[in-house]
């Protein structure tokens, strides 16, 4: 949620966002026609309780005067039903609103991002073959079976697979030691509002998968349980920092025509998030420190990337400024997304009701989301690493954590 004290102080400031964002058709004038009406109806309640309350202590004394007392109560309790359905109103309303964009975000879609760090892929003087091949050569990815365990977009990861999610895992922690952060695996069912609290709805309803006959939807990542877990909290000390272990869930709906083969694009996948509570100050500081935890991770397995500012119209609606790392994948010599890394502002623990205290004064704490790693590092991995007979040279940084194995090669 945005600040709408602000909104309705400029609010020409916020159209040149909705129009940097493509986003001119959102309701700002029935917001603010919505917010006009709460203050009114406050205040004419305001008056009458206290006109209210005085007539009733005089009441007290004077029977001729409880008839006159009563019905202003009627009056209270019928302005105070219309205040009620008002707010409701102005809440479904605001809740439409995207945040806020950063200035340095560039304005258009993906093909507008910005590079601002890139590493030179090696040359292709060779063939290189798709992650997915790799996998299955070495036996560790399977797509059929779990085609036919729950259809297409979905992977079981088998033996060295996993071994080396779990290498990753160990690896990031101890590559972030000292950074204060807690490591947290959060239930990956949520009530809805959680989704809606993060930011995820309303705009991506169809990116969740729902429970039928319940309230509960399987989570896409685990910042949403994490921003949820603190709900209507006044929080004591900042920064808070969290690495949210879990798997996630996704629709993809808007994938189709897309690359989604392999680990790619699919329905289900395993992350480490790093999500970050913090004072308006800190946030432009600890937001370069999850990207460099970003990108030293990304060097350390030996592959190539580039880290790029998201343009206006790859930034989702709670997001003000974001940074995605992207990895390369020589077999189709493009470059992918591995990680995303997003300053959400007040956007989330205003919509969440998160308070803290800052120089005496209450306040809405910052967020920022990171993604530490995921699956997609395995396959970025696996099509970077690889040798001409399939096999795949294990990154040094990651040896120690895989018995000293320096190649993993094709069974069979």
């Amino acid at each position: 949620m945005i600040d709408l004290k602000k909104l309705a102080a400029d609010p020409e400031e916020y159209r040149r966002s909705l129009v940097k964002r493509g986003a001119e058709s959102v309701d700002v004038d029935g917001v603010l026609k919505a917010q006009q009406e709460v203050t009114q109806l406050t205040q004419e309640y305001e008056q009458l309780r206290v006109q209210s309350k005085e007539l009733t202590k005089r009441a007290a004394r004077d029977e001729a005067l409880r008839a006159e007392a009563r019905e202003l109560r009627d009056q209270q309790t019928e302005l105070e039903t219309r205040l009620r359905q008002a707010r409701e109103e102005l809440n479904t309303k605001a809740s439409w609103l995207p945040n806020y964009l950063d200035d340095r975000v560039p304005a258009g879609d993906e093909s507008d991002n910005t590079v601002i760090r890139a590493a030179n892929p090696p040359a292709g003087d060779r063939a290189y073959r798709p992650h997915d091949e790799i996998a299955q050569g070495l036996g560790i990815l399977d797509t059929e079976r779990a085609a036919k365990l729950s259809g297409s977009r979905f992977y079981v990861l088998k033996g060295d697979g996993v071994r080396l999610r779990l290498a990753m895992f160990q690896l990031y922690l101890d590559m972030v030691e000292g950074q204060g952060f807690e490591l947290v695996s959060p239930p990956v069912l949520a009530k809805r509002f959680s989704f809606y609290a993060s930011g995820y709805l309303p705009f991506a309803q169809s990116d969740n998968f729902g429970i039928a006959d319940s309230e509960l939807s399987l989570t896409g990542t685990s910042e949403q349980a994490l921003l949820a877990m603190h709900a209507d909290e006044v929080m004591p000390e900042l920064p808070v920092k969290y690495l949210g272990d879990s798997m996630c869930f996704r629709t993809e709906a808007g994938s189709h025509g897309r690359d989604v083969r392999g680990m790619m694009r699919v329905h289900q996948f395993y992350k480490l998030e790093q999500f970050l509570f913090c004072a308006p100050e800190e946030v432009e500081a600890l937001h370069l420190q999850m990207l460099d935890n970003e990108v030293a991770f990304i060097d350390a397995l030996n592959v190539p990337s580039q880290t790029i500012i998201c343009s206006s119209g790859d930034v989702a609606a709670p997001g003000f400024f974001k940074y995605d790392v992207e990895a390369w994948f020589p077999a189709t010599g493009t470059y992918r997304e591995l990680t995303s890394n997003t300053n959400l502002t007040d956007y989330q623990t205003r919509r969440a009701g998160i308070r803290t205290r800052i120089d005496g004064k209450m306040v809405h704490p910052y967020t920022i989301s990171a993604t530490g790693f995921c699956d997609r590092h395995i396959a970025a991995l696996l099509e970077n690493n690889q040798l001409e007979d399939g096999s795949v040279t294990v990154p040094e940084a990651l040896r120690p954590y895989l018995g000293g194995r320096e190649v993993l090669r094709p069974v069979g």
